[in-house]
């Protein structure tokens, strides 16, 4: 009897084990966003000084007003899975263009709890993607369109004439669409 608890414990262990192996990680970049699997097989190795540059195209957000966008963090995501794998911040050139209704995402916290009774639970997401040089765009035909002045949006971001503009340009650059 004893034989076979000994054994059901080192098989429950095991496997506890062998999914906590299988988390997802937070950092090292973005520390409280984008967590990251660690992925330790690979049959396609990253390329060596590749410089990554992508733009992703957020017009979706969260549906609860007090979570964070997972589309913005879809950003952190990329941060992080990459820095894990050995590539510096300096070879990533990432930007994200906002428009729609994922334009809430970019409001102060003044102007967001004025809306929705709570902080905007983006902003500490959108200083880290910023701390780590991404580059932030709002469309400026949607802030126009919703009645948001430069001091209604986080500082981090700057207003482009328009999201398709801004996409347009910045794919000319050289930036994959991410959307």
């Amino acid at each position: 009897m004893y034989i076979l608890q000994v054994l059901s414990f080192i098989a429950i262990t095991g496997f506890t084990s062998s999914l906590a192996a299988n988390q997802p990680a937070m950092g090292p970049v973005i520390k409280n966003f984008g967590p990251v699997y660690p992925v330790t097989e690979m049959d396609e190795p990253l390329p060596e000084n590749f410089q990554y540059k992508a733009v992703f195209d957020v017009y979706k957000t969260a549906s609860d007003e007090t979570t964070h966008s997972r589309r913005l963090e879809s950003v952190a995501r990329f941060i992080n899975m990459h820095a894990a794998k050995g590539v510096p911040i300096e070879k990533m050139s990432l930007a994200v263009v906002f428009h729609g209704k994922a334009t809430k995402d970019i409001l102060s916290d003044d102007v967001y709890s004025k809306k929705y009774q709570v902080n905007n639970p983006n902003r500490p997401l959108i200083e880290a993607l910023s701390r780590a040089g991404v580059k932030l765009y709002v469309c400026g035909q949607t802030t126009d369109y919703f009645k948001y002045g430069r001091s209604d949006i986080l500082p981090e971001v700057k207003i482009a004439l328009s999201a398709m503009t801004q996409l347009t340009f910045l794919q000319a650059q050289g930036y994959a669409l991410l959307p």
